[in-house]
Order: C-alpha cells, then structure tokens, then sequence
C-alpha cells in the first residue's frame, strides 16, 4: 500500500468534491450548524467551575433541540458518506429519502459493531455510580476518574470495533446490505489481505491526519467571533477526507477475498463506483 499516494489522491478527490459543488459543502456546513451552536447556548466554564458540575445552569430545552436537530442532521451526513464510500463522483445531496435510508442502515451497522464495548461500559458505570452518588454526584473529578476507567477496561473492545467497523460500513456501502456489514468472516478476510499491519498504520496515519486537522481548527477556533464559522467551514473537508482514505483502504482488500463469500457483487459495486 502506497501511503503517499493513498494521501495526495483522497486530498485530490475532497478538492475536486468540494471546490466544484460548493452548494454540497454548504449543506453539509448546515448538517453539522445545531452541533455548533451548542456552545452559545452552554457556558462550560461556569457550568464546571470549581470542579463541579453545576447541573442547574444546563440549559435542558435549548440543548435537547439543538441535540435532536443535529442528530437529525448527522443522519444525512451518514446517508452522504455512504455515497462517497462507493466512491460517486462528484458525490452531491439528492434523492433525500434514498439519502437518510442510507444513513439510517450506515448507524446501524456501527451500532451492531460497537454493542459489545457498550454493554461492557454500561456494566462498568452501573458498577460505579454507587460510588459516585456515595462521595458526591457533582463532582466532576469523581465522573472523569469513572469514565477513564470505563475507557481503560474496555479499550480492547473498543478498538476492535472500530477496526472492523471501518471495513464493515464500507462494505455495508457498496453491498447495500447490513448483513454484509456486519459479516465478521468476510471482515476477517478482508484485514488479513490487507495485512494486519498495514492496516493499523494507515490507520494511525488517518489518525494523525485526524489530529493535525484538528489542531488547526482548534487554532483558528480561537479568532475573536469568525474563529467557530472557519472552523465550521472547515468540516466538510474532514468528512470528504476521511471518507475517501477509508474507501482506498477498503479497496486494497477487495480482490484477495475468497470464493463464495459475495465477492462478486462487491466488486461489481466498486466497478460501478469507481
């Protein structure tokens, strides 16, 4: 697997996406604006000074709207990164209905994937509230000591649902079908022709690239008034990105999979994608 190139042509694909369709990046601006606009509805500094958690100055009305309009939103954008994983150019916002169906089964897939680690983690916080609700609920110190717990006991199953569910909604993508998501065998298969370690280094190489973005944005973030819409403009770029690098990675997969195991219609899928 060639990193470089894997890097310049998903760069090279979100600039010819997004450059040409500027009316895609602004709705996609618009998907992420009730997530956004959170901040202007939340202090976080007064609702967590001193180290409590003041849970009295949570305004609950605004912020349940803004979360159930963004999380409305955030079902297009899934439904739109279905597209750019089958590989569609230029990838653009149409057939609505087809688009959020397309969504709705891509968050499907991801939640079957991470239902282990959330099981695991319920379990874990049923465990520690008593202790939480003993020493003293708004302690905010109390509640992140408890969540990295949580995250450190289930790290492993973390970790492993997203490997294989990074795969598998790329799959679920040119398939059409949940169950081929979630088909952990053929996953396997997939990551093994891959190989194991080039897969977790292109991966950690979309991390860092994840990272590096997002101490851009934090920077610009920090411009008196316009710093939260640059970062806002900036969104599209990381969801085209992202989408892209993971589709390439998929596709190094593809033709080592065995006999029998739906290889055919997949292939199928990326010749008419790509």
């Amino acid at each position: 697997m060639e990193y470089g190139a894997l890097l310049s042509e998903s760069i090279e694909y979100t600039r010819e996406a997004l450059v040409a369709n500027w009316i895609t990046s602004l709705i996609i601006i618009l998907c992420y604006l009730p997530f956004a606009l959170v901040r202007f509805v939340c202090d976080p500094k007064k609702i967590l000074a001193d180290g409590t958690i003041h849970w009295d100055l949570i305004p609950w009305p605004e912020l349940i709207v803004l979360i159930i309009a963004g999380f409305l939103l955030l079902i297009l954008l899934f439904g739109f990164t279905v597209r750019l994983y089958r590989g569609i150019s230029p990838p653009v916002f149409d057939n609505w209905g087809s688009l959020y169906l397309d969504g709705i089964k891509l968050l499907i897939v991801n939640i079957l994937w991470f239902i282990p680690f959330v099981l695991l983690s319920i379990a874990l916080l049923v465990l520690l509230l008593p202790l939480v609700f003993l020493i003293g609920p708004d302690s905010l110190a109390l509640w992140v000591g408890c969540m990295l717990a949580v995250l450190l006991v289930a790290f492993v199953p973390l970790v492993i649902a997203f490997f294989y569910s990074t795969l598998g909604s790329v799959r679920y993508a040119r398939t059409g079908s949940i169950r081929e998501g979630i088909r952990f065998s053929a996953i396997n298969c997939m990551i093994r022709a891959i190989g194991w370690v080039t897969y977790i280094l292109a991966m950690f190489i979309l991390l860092v690239a994840a990272i590096f973005f997002g101490i851009v944005q934090s920077v610009l973030a920090q411009i008196p008034v316009a710093g939260w819409a640059i970062q806002l403009v900036l969104s599209p770029v990381i969801l085209v990105f992202t989408a892209r690098y993971i589709s390439r990675v998929y596709d190094h997969g593809i033709p080592q999979e065995p006999a029998g195991d739906t290889v055919g219609e997949d292939r199928q899928q990326v010749d008419a994608a790509l």
